[in-house]
């Protein structure tokens, strides 16, 4: 019953627009900003996250994901 619940109220959530489970530690503009320096080279990406505030892995997943979105679709999912 508990599940149930919690499953619509998901749902009806997701339908609302809310976007769910943990925010992010680093705002988009911060993020966009950090890959770039990171980009340069003049930067490590511990220093990054010592600047930022973050953890390593917080910048190393911005890295990732702004990699991922730069390169083109190959395969039609």
């Amino acid at each position: 019953m508990i599940r149930e619940r919690t499953k619509s109220g998901m749902q009806a959530a997701k339908k609302r627009g809310i976007r769910l489970g943990r925010p992010r530690s680093l705002e988009p503009h911060d993020e966009r900003q950090a890959v770039a320096q990171w980009r340069t080279g003049r930067y490590t990406l511990t220093a990054l996250a010592h600047q930022y505030g973050v953890h390593l892995s917080s910048i190393k997943r911005a890295v990732y994901r702004a990699d991922q979105s730069a390169q083109p679709r190959l395969l039609n999912d």
